[in-house]
C-alpha cells in the first residue's frame, strides 16, 4: 500500500512514522525529504512562496510515482500538506501565491490522490504537544499552526462530503483521522493495517470497534456514518 502521515507541525509525525515503521517493518519511506529541495532563501512557513509550494508539490509528486499498489510504503507528508499550506497563504496573503497560482496547483494537487491508498491525518489534540523547535525550515507560531490545523480538518470535511473541487469521486485516498498517543495511533492504524500490511479488506473482521474505539474516545463507525466527520480539538 501506499501511505502518507499528514498534519500541522509539532504532532508527532515524525515519532508516529519511524514507530510504524518499526511495527510494520516490510514498509519502506523515501530518504531524500522534500525540504532538501527547498530554495536556499525561503522556508516552508507562514511567508512560503509560490516557488517554494510548486518545488515542494514536483518532488512530493515525483516521489509518488516511483510506486505501485503493490509496494509498501509510507511518506512523510503528501500533497495534502502542500495544498493545506497553498490554500492557507493565499487566504491570508502572506506571500505572492495568488490565486491564479492556486488554480494551477489544485488539479494536479487532485490527480495526485490516485496515487495513494490511505492519508493518515493527525490533527491537533490535547494528548500528544511536541515541543516546537525552530529548526529553520517549519514556521513555530502557535497560532499559525493552529490555523493550519483548522484547514487540514475543513479539507478533510470536503473529503467525506465528495467535494470534486478538490478530491477526485474514484480511485483516490481514503482521509483517517488518527489520534492520541504514539502507541494508541498505531493501535488506530492496526484497524486499517494487518500484519502482513495490507488493508483489511471489506470481508475481514477488523476488531470488535465499539470496545477499541471507545478507548480513544472515538465514534463507532455506526456513528461515523450516521452523524458525518466528527472533529477532535
Amino acid at each position: 500500500m501506499r501511505l502518507a502521515i499528514s498534519g500541522t507541525a509539532a504532532q508527532g509525525k515524525t515519532t508516529l512514522l519511524d514507530s510504524f515503521l518499526k511495527h510494520w517493518d516490510m514498509y519502506d519511506t523515501p530518504e531524500e525529504s522534500y525540504r532538501v529541495k527547498l530554495p536556499a532563501k525561503d522556508k516552508h512557513s507562514s511567508k512560503t512562496t509560490k516557488e517554494t509550494q510548486w518545488t515542494i508539490l514536483n518532488h512530493m509528486i515525483d516521489e509518488m510515482q516511483k510506486y505501485d499498489k503493490d509496494d509498501f510504503v509510507i511518506f512523510d507528508r503528501c500533497p495534502l500538506d502542500n495544498l493545506v499550506y497553498t490554500l492557507w497563504s493565499y487566504h491570508k496573503n502572506t506571500s505572492d501565491i495568488d490565486e491564479l497560482f492556486v488554480e494551477k496547483c489544485i488539479p494536479v494537487i487532485r490527480e495526485s490522490f490516485r496515487l495513494l491508498d490511505i492519508i493518515f491525518l493527525v490533527p491537533i489534540t490535547n494528548v500528544v504537544k511536541d515541543d516546537i523547535e525552530d529548526d529553520g525550515v517549519r514556521d513555530v507560531d502557535a497560532e499559525y499552526i493552529s490555523e493550519i490545523d483548522n484547514f487540514f480538518k475543513a479539507l478533510y470535511t470536503n473529503w467525506y462530503n465528495d467535494d470534486p473541487r478538490f478530491f477526485p469521486k474514484e480511485d483516490r485516498a481514503a482521509i483517517v483521522e488518527i489520534f492520541g498517543s504514539t502507541e494508541e495511533r498505531i493501535k488506530m492504524l492496526e484497524l486499517y493495517i494487518d500484519k502482513s500490511g495490507t488493508m483489511f479488506g471489506e470481508e475481514d473482521t477488523l476488531v470488535d470497534t465499539s470496545s477499541v474505539l471507545d478507548q480513544f474516545g472515538m465514534p463507532t463507525i455506526d456513528q461515523t456514518t450516521k452523524d458525518g466527520p466528527v472533529q477532535y480539538k
